[in-house]
């Protein structure tokens, strides 16, 4: 692999090197320029959105909306937002390299990568007599261009456009180039990809790691692909305790756990819908989801990028999260005490039998306390304690110091 490229699969994460790993590449192949990195899901999207290229010609305009749905994505360029406006708008039905790049992809086929150039060697002279190349790419200083395209299609964006030019007339790119852009050009599809993903995540979530850091409890943020965008510090502790392989594993994206765990995979789901639920992790953990609303409440206003999850711990959370909800919604202190050993995984017999009383005494009990906090189950009260925890983070710090001086 050429040094360039490896320099360029090492700077999709950082968007100043980006550019400049561009250029360096361009100029390893023997070009002077980039002209267009474009991911989009196929030439006609392409061809539609080159006159909002040229208007809006900052990569970093377009980050806001993932290659990952679908959304076309700009990630580098070195053609003047006039030459691609008057290029979209009167000349593209004019260039023989574009018809030519359309040709090749069609036959590549899918997985395929088509690679074309203006003027190979023998032919050099010829092409810099058209009218195409004296309108169009002499005034705006372009020569000799170099146009790669390729299919990848495992990924939603999953087409790169890309290329390169000289500004100089002279015999054109020559055959060994073009064949190393061609064999190098799935990497270059990698880099795009990775690049316009890691971005587009990080500008999406500006401020997200942030907030979480100051939360008083664990809490996952996953993007709606279930990837994992974010987990605090408190999460990533909990994570190293040796009985909590379950929340190591989902450290790793939704999709390592959701085929194996259905509670799991029904929670996201549900996330997903905007509704709040809970599942329970090995090891006394408790996930719980946030809704929508809750979102909002926290300052998390990022239309709906992914969702958000909470874990709580059964031992160190319960007496905290019941002190909230217990002044929150009034609770007797039997109902508090119910609601304290639902939260440290105890079932409504087991409360019973301990505290020596009949199960039709404690279901009466358990009857109140779903009227009074307005849920309908054991675990929408869950999720409710935990929301209490989050959203409230002061009077949680005080119910926490207070819980364990109780303790």
């Amino acid at each position: 692999m050429h040094h360039a490229l490896t320099d360029l699969l090492g700077a999709v994460a950082d968007d100043e090197r980006w550019g400049e790993a561009l250029h360096s590449y361009a100029i390893s192949l023997g070009a002077d320029q980039i002209g267009w990195f474009v991911l989009a899901s196929g030439p006609e999207q392409l061809a539609q959105w080159g006159p909002r290229f040229a208007e809006h010609p900052d990569p970093r305009y377009w980050l806001h909306a993932p290659s990952a749905e679908g959304a076309p994505a700009l990630v580098g360029r070195g053609v003047t937002a006039e030459a691609t406006l008057r290029y979209a708008a009167l000349y593209r039905e004019q260039d023989p390299l574009w018809d030519a790049a359309m040709s090749g992809y069609t036959q590549a086929g899918p997985g395929g990568i088509s690679v074309v150039t203006d003027a190979p060697a023998p032919a050099a002279q010829r092409f810099r007599q058209t009218a195409f190349y004296n309108d169009f790419l002499r005034p705006h200083g372009i020569g000799t261009r170099m146009f790669g395209g390729g299919w990848n299609a495992r990924h939603p964006g999953g087409h790169l456009f890309a290329s390169v030019y000289r500004l100089r007339d002279d015999d054109g790119f020559t055959a060994e180039q073009m064949r190393r852009f061609h064999a190098e050009f799935g990497a270059l599809q990698h880099a795009a990809f990775l690049h316009r993903e890691m971005l587009s995540l990080r500008t999406r979530t500006q401020g997200l790691e942030e907030l979480m850091e100051r939360l008083p409890m664990g809490m996952l943020f996953f993007d709606v692909g279930g990837r994992l965008l974010h987990a605090n510090a408190r999460a990533r502790r909990l994570a190293v305790n040796p009985g909590h392989g379950s929340l190591r594993k989902l450290l790793t994206g939704i999709a390592n756990v959701r085929q194996t765990d259905a509670a799991l995979g029904a929670l996201f789901a549900q996330s997903m819908r905007g509704k709040s639920g809970c599942a329970e992790l090995p090891g006394g953990l408790l996930l719980v989801s946030l809704a929508v609303g809750d979102l909002a409440a926290l300052g998390l206003n990022h239309a709906a990028p992914g969702v958000a999850w909470v874990l709580m711990e059964r031992t160190l959370d319960a007496a905290a999260a019941v002190a909230l909800v217990s002044q929150a919604y009034r609770l007797s202190p039997a109902e508090g005490a119910l609601l304290l050993a639902l939260m440290r995984g105890r079932t409504p017999q087991d409360f019973a039998d301990a505290r020596g009383v009949r199960i039709r005494t404690v279901r009466t009990q358990m009857s109140t306390l779903l009227l009074k906090t307005r849920t309908q189950r054991q675990q929408d009260l869950v999720a409710l304690s935990a929301r209490l925890m989050l959203l409230a983070p002061g009077q949680a710090a005080d119910a926490m110091a207070a819980g364990g001086a109780q303790r």
